[in-house]
């Protein structure tokens, strides 16, 4: 018998409010996938994730009022997974260093969906080494 299993939870945080929907409508597709909250604010996205045991993914902006990258290094121990989400390719992977995955905009849905079941493959992955 198989165990119900608990959708991974999402945060979105961008400045853009249609990339955001944009991203919504893509989690919603997504069947594991469970929306927590939405965010054009780095300062109530702060806040909120005082409130939220362990996020497994946060969807996060690089270029907003206060930078991504110092939110990924500030939140990384509150998130499994961080995904970066740009108008720009040109960032590298050292840049990265607090992020899994970076996606640019526009996202196209296909590679949100694979790049996400990439992150939960590695994930399973890991807990069957672990257990």
């Amino acid at each position: 018998m198989n165990s119900p299993t608990v959708p991974y939870s999402c945060v979105i945080l961008d400045d853009e409010p249609i990339i955001i929907k944009i991203i919504e409508r893509y989690i919603s597709n997504i069947e594991n996938l469970e929306l927590k909250d939405s965010f054009t604010s780095p300062v109530d996205a702060m806040a909120a994730f005082k409130g939220y045991e362990k996020i497994d993914f946060l969807f996060l902006d690089i270029e907003m009022d206060v930078s991504g990258f110092d939110i990924a290094r500030m939140l990384r121990n509150s998130v499994k997974f961080i995904i970066f989400i740009s108008s720009h390719s040109t960032y590298s992977i050292g840049d990265l260093v607090n992020g899994d995955k970076l996606l640019v905009k526009p996202v196209d849905f296909r590679v949100f969906h694979d790049t996400v079941n990439e992150l939960i493959s590695k994930d399973k992955g890991k807990q069957k080494k672990s257990v």
